[in-house]
């Protein structure tokens, strides 16, 4: 089968302020109308030698569908949008930032780049090209998020060496926190070396008494089912073979 006939699409979740639950943004997940979890569909992918271009075509759908679905008097929230080290560092990456985002004239300036922290690329963030790719991203409106921190070793390293404006914090921290005062303790060393600098988003809150401790521990955004399920806007649809 090839990626053509995968029929992919966006859905959007929010990311919502905790202490009203109004809106910040909306991350873009990639979804297939085969039923291909996106795991599985970027393994193989990788294994293709087709990553770039799947993440690439996966960018350009979630932007185009999110910002055509906004009307002219709709203020729009931050999109968030995954990208993997790799893409960034591919030399035809910038090229198509300017021809093809650029010249359509999205609004850069309202858009974060999630950096993925797939297991495959973790030498990838020690090569000194990420680090100017991520200014050149800003210098072209881009807002950075670091994905997922706190499951691998480095991502704490990865915070001083990158200075992300966003710090997503992995699921794991987010489930059954009400119940684990050792994830309490680090939830609140988070929200304290960011705040100030950097926000905070919990991710993985699926329960009230998890949002409220999320809550009185500062951490000022969160994600997860509680907060708002991954849906389809007005145009969630768009085809590889366009």
């Amino acid at each position: 089968m090839t990626f053509e006939q995968y029929h992919c699409y966006s859905l959007f979740q929010p990311i919502v302020w905790l202490e009203d639950q109004r809106v910040y943004g909306y991350e873009a997940l990639l979804r297939s109308s085969e039923k291909i979890l996106p795991d599985h569909l970027f393994r193989l992918a990788r294994t293709r030698n087709d990553l770039y271009e799947l993440d690439c075509r996966a960018m350009a759908g979630s932007i185009s569908t999110y910002f055509q679905q906004i009307g002219h008097d709709e203020p729009a929230a931050w999109l968030f949008v995954n990208v993997f080290p790799s893409t960034l560092l591919n030399p035809a990456f910038s090229k198509w930032i300017v021809q093809d985002m650029l010249n359509s004239r999205f609004p850069l300036n309202q858009i974060i780049l999630e950096i993925n922290e797939a297991p495959e690329e973790e030498k990838m963030w020690d090569i000194g090209l990420l680090g100017e790719k991520l200014s050149e991203m800003r210098r072209y409106g881009f807002r950075i998020a670091l994905d997922d921190v706190g499951s691998g070793a480095a991502s704490l390293k990865k915070i001083v060496e990158y200075e992300p404006d966003i710090v997503k914090l992995d699921r794991y921290f987010g489930k059954q926190l009400a119940r684990n005062t050792a994830k309490q303790r680090l939830v609140s060393l988070f929200a304290e070396f960011c705040r100030g600098e950097m926000l905070l988003v919990l991710e993985g809150i699926e329960h009230a008494d998890d949002l409220s401790v999320a809550r009185s521990l500062g951490v000022p955004l969160g994600q997860g089912y509680l907060l708002g399920r991954p849906a389809a806007r007005r145009h969630p649809s768009f085809d590889y073979s366009h």
